[in-house]
């Protein structure tokens, strides 16, 4: 069987070495957890679209050996003579001719139709390598939006347990006398919104893990606990780090391969302008086999109008549009780029102000209010603004570190594959 290999930027992604192979079902014992490595793994062996895709490899392939076939020979037995009128009524005086002829094909056309074929090959290879970049980069978001949906379910647990809390503490004082009897309502009112806010964020992770299970055609019963959290570096990466890795895009190494068979295209459209040379040789049988004779001949086309003139044009125009196109792809990949880095670069700025300033100023109040709460000093309201105030900081933190993470996707989507930053903040301590 022939290899049909894509582009290298794809190929350390997964570890996939042929376009023509792919593996059948997924195992059934799904793991205890599930990395954003395996998960890519997962998309690149299991994916429909990539499974479908692949059949366009083997059609290539298959139209690459089609084009080093040399012409067949021709057998040709003609008659005549036959079944005419008055002397040539019947067979007596019947000519019969057998004939071999061979075509051989001027202007190198055999080698480059099969160059043709193999530059045709290889745009279906890179066309391949985008679609499987894309189906990646599609996971990569929906795993990093998987994990976002399992911190805010469990970042929706710890005011659930607040509540909870609030509310023994509130029932314990009016026991006590210490409280009035609205203080636990309001408390159970709370708990209320915190226990809808916990079933919406379940409900939001379930969503979140039918999406990532959609990328190998899975069920979310295949999404086991995410392991790790979002956890975005002090520092900004360099920026020029990544973008060098603009110039190894498959979307390039695709077009430069469209060029590539643009050419070829037009190199064997030239070549179909050199008529071809048929020569046959064969015996010619008179009078019913009586004498026998032999018969040879050439032929070629004369070239006075169809010279392929429109072909070869159109080949060529077909050629510098996609020259062309280089320059518009480059465009769009760099303006990617900086709309990528830009939202990477706010995100990490909105992180670190959470980080830094708002969430231990909420957090200190948060538990001065409460030591107050249980001394008596203040009343129940204040407590449930400071674990309101503290939720909400804590959401806008994660909300900023999904953004960091959804952002840094599509900067390494842009210049690398593996992922390795993302790969990075995902992991556990």
């Amino acid at each position: 069987m022939s290899l049909f290999l894509f582009p290298h930027w794809s190929r350390p992604v997964c570890g996939l070495a042929v376009l023509l192979a792919a593996p059948n079902g997924i195992a059934r014992e799904a793991p205890s957890t599930l990395t954003l490595a395996a998960a890519l793994q997962r998309t690149s062996d299991h994916n429909p679209a990539l499974a479908a895709a692949r059949y366009d490899g083997r059609a290539a392939e298959a139209l690459t050996e089609q084009a080093a076939l040399r012409p067949n020979p021709t057998l040709e037995v003609s008659l005549e003579n036959l079944a005419g009128t008055g002397r040539l009524r019947g067979v007596d005086d019947l000519e019969a001719t057998m004939q071999a002829s061979q075509t051989f094909e001027r202007g190198d056309k055999r080698v480059k139709r099969m160059t043709a074929a193999r530059r045709d090959r290889d745009v279906v290879a890179g066309a391949f390598a985008v679609q499987h970049a894309d189906l990646l980069v599609t996971t990569a978001l929906a795993y990093v939006k998987a994990l976002t949906a399992q911190q805010r379910r469990a970042l929706a647990a710890e005011p659930l347990d607040l509540a909870r809390e609030t509310l023994a503490a509130a029932e314990a004082r009016v026991r006590a006398g210490d409280a009035s009897p609205a203080e636990p309502a309001r408390a159970r009112a709370a708990l209320a919104s915190a226990q809808l806010d916990y079933n919406h964020a379940e409900s939001a992770l379930t969503r979140a893990r039918i999406s990532l299970a959609a990328q190998w055609g899975g069920r979310p019963a295949d999404v086991p606990v995410l392991p790790g959290a979002l956890r975005v570096p002090d520092a900004l990466p360099a920026e020029d780090a990544f973008r060098t890795g603009l110039r190894a895009h498959p979307r390039l190494e695709l077009q430069q391969a469209i060029i590539a068979s643009r050419r070829s295209g037009l190199e064997l459209e030239q070549a179909q302008a050199a008529g071809d040379v048929t020569i046959g040789a064969g015996l010619r049988f008179l009078r019913n086999g009586s004498d026998a004779g032999f018969v040879a001949g050439v032929s070629m086309p004369m070239p006075f109008r169809n010279k392929n003139q429109g072909n070869i044009r159109a080949a060529r125009e077909q050629l510098t549009g996609a020259e062309q196109s280089v320059v518009a792809v480059e465009n769009i990949l760099h303006s990617a780029f900086t709309v990528a880095w830009q939202d990477l670069a706010a995100a990490h700025a909105a992180v670190q102000n959470l980080r830094r300033e708002a969430l231990p100023a909420t957090e200190e109040a948060h538990a001065f209010v409460r030591r107050a709460y249980a001394g008596g000093q203040l009343p129940l309201i204040d407590v449930l603004d400071a674990q309101r105030a503290l939720v909400a900081v804590r959401r806008d933190l994660l909300e900023a570190e999904s953004a960091y993470a959804l952002a840094l996707v599509q900067l390494e989507s842009l210049t690398a594959p593996t992922f390795p930053a993302t790969i990075a903040i995902l992991s556990s301590p």
